[in-house]
């Protein structure tokens, strides 16, 4: 089941919708990420990962996140900030983060972020990509059919 909830202001918008109930999340910009959109949807998406992690129990299956950054136009964050940002994530029982880059630079420092943060972290092309490596790195996952890109 996706859910999805749309929040942003004049310059930025981001989704998070579920594409694997409880499983699979994914978040995608459209704009301008800023300070405030990235401490609102690290809240948001922290939540929603406790609350299936709860689900799961102790030792049940990781939820993994893809990030779909390539239609964000910039941001007005440095590296500093988006590391504070994410240390929060070192608390948490992560999976794979699946990351789609707006360019080279946010690829350099979305990376660099991901791994002061000490999550585990892959650059794909596309959201039909990143499922696909996460079917190869999560057996559970097999079964798992993705059949495109979620509604904008």
């Amino acid at each position: 089941m996706l859910s999805v909830t749309i929040i942003g202001g004049i310059n930025m918008a981001y989704q998070v919708a579920w594409l694997l109930e409880n499983r699979i999340m994914l978040i995608s910009y459209e704009g301008m990420l800023t300070k405030v959109d990235l401490h609102t949807y690290l809240a948001e998406t922290m939540d929603m990962r406790d609350r299936a992690n709860m689900l799961h129990g102790e030792g049940g299956p990781l939820v993994h996140t893809i990030t779909d950054a390539s239609h964000m136009t910039g941001t007005d964050l440095n590296l500093k900030e988006a590391i504070k940002s994410l240390d929060a994530v070192r608390k948490q029982r992560v999976g794979w983060t699946i990351y789609i880059a707006a360019g080279k630079m946010d690829l350099f420092f979305a990376s660099l972020g991901h791994q002061f943060a000490g999550v585990r972290f892959r650059c794909v092309g596309s959201v039909a990509e990143g499922i696909d490596f996460l079917k190869q790195v999560d057996d559970t996952l097999a079964e798992f059919a993705y059949e495109g890109d979620t509604a904008r």
